[in-house]
């Protein structure tokens, strides 16, 4: 059973909908995505022993969060969720300068390209081209690529790219409640959703088809479970059991055995980068995985 604190929230978040709302397709959807991009974007903040840095790549700030007073336990690049539509937000923040802090890593956060102004063929190309950079940045060291909810689709369609081009591969990925089916078809998610607190069908379809832009759902670029995911690196996964989107961390269970996925009945989508206990547990387990992956 998940946690007072952690039931609680989805409670609130059921109850509220505020997120809901960001997530729910049809007439307010693009609405709702305008409101929320003219309000101040969030961004971390430097405490706690953290270090911030910001700089830009292609017109495009990259956040960098690091220990101030000793070394990385490991290099992280990693993208935020939002369903492609939405940058990061405080609760990105939050985590990233949490993992930092308390377990060492050195996170660098890119603010790639959005829908719908872009789509996935210009968004991955973009994210593609700052993977190289970034591995020039830290100086060929091994390092960790992961994402939460569409950032773990962004880190799985970015690994299968980068294998096929040829590119030195992360040592590890992390995905974390990823989207990697943009079509919401699976008969589970329609049973899930009444308990969602965050996503809803509609909006995963419209956000998916915004991002989709001309290429079909099924590409790989767009929902990476369709990829090729033979000679990737290690795999940890997180899901939950009241998120529409823990199908897809089931089917790559089903298609990638090795896959080392923890899935909590009744938590929340997204709930490991949250802080309650059960967060906290999957956050130690990322640091360790981090740590042996880049040994």
């Amino acid at each position: 059973m998940p946690s007072f604190t952690a039931s609680l929230a989805g409670f609130v978040l059921r109850t509220t909908g505020y997120y809901r709302r960001m997530f729910t397709g049809g007439p307010q959807f693009q609405q709702n995505i305008i409101k929320v991009r003219a309000a101040p974007a969030p961004r971390p903040i430097a405490k706690g022993g953290v270090d911030v840095r910001q700089s830009e790549f292609q017109g495009r700030n990259v956040w960098h969060i690091a220990p101030k007073d000793k070394a990385p336990s490991a290099h992280i690049l990693f993208w935020h969720g939002g369903g492609y539509v939405y940058s990061a937000t405080d609760i990105h923040w939050k985590f990233l300068s949490h993992m930092a802090s308390q377990h060492g890593w050195s996170i660098t956060a890119p603010l790639y390209p959005l829908a719908p102004e872009s789509s996935a063929e210009a968004i991955t190309a973009w994210a593609s081209a700052y993977y190289a950079a970034y591995q020039a940045d830290i100086n060929g060291a091994p390092f960790v690529m992961g994402g939460d909810s569409a950032g773990g689709g962004l880190t799985a369609a970015l690994a299968q790219m980068a294998r096929d081009g040829g590119q030195t591969l992360p040592a590890g990925l992390l995905l974390i409640c990823p989207w990697l089916d943009l079509d919401p078809a699976h008969p589970d998610q329609l049973k899930t959703e009444p308990r969602d607190g965050i996503l809803t069908i509609s909006g995963i379809a419209e956000g998916g088809s915004l991002y989709a832009g001309d290429l079909p759902l099924t590409d790989p670029r767009c929902s990476p479970i369709f990829g090729n995911w033979d000679g990737l690196p290690p795999i940890l996964a997180f899901a939950g059991g009241d998120d529409i989107l823990v199908t897809d961390s089931r089917a790559l269970k089903a298609k990638v055995p090795s896959v080392d996925l923890t899935e909590l009945a009744g938590m929340m989508h997204d709930w490991p980068i949250f802080s309650f206990s059960e967060s906290r547990k999957a956050q130690a387990a990322m640091a360790g995985f981090a740590a042996r992956a880049v040994a």
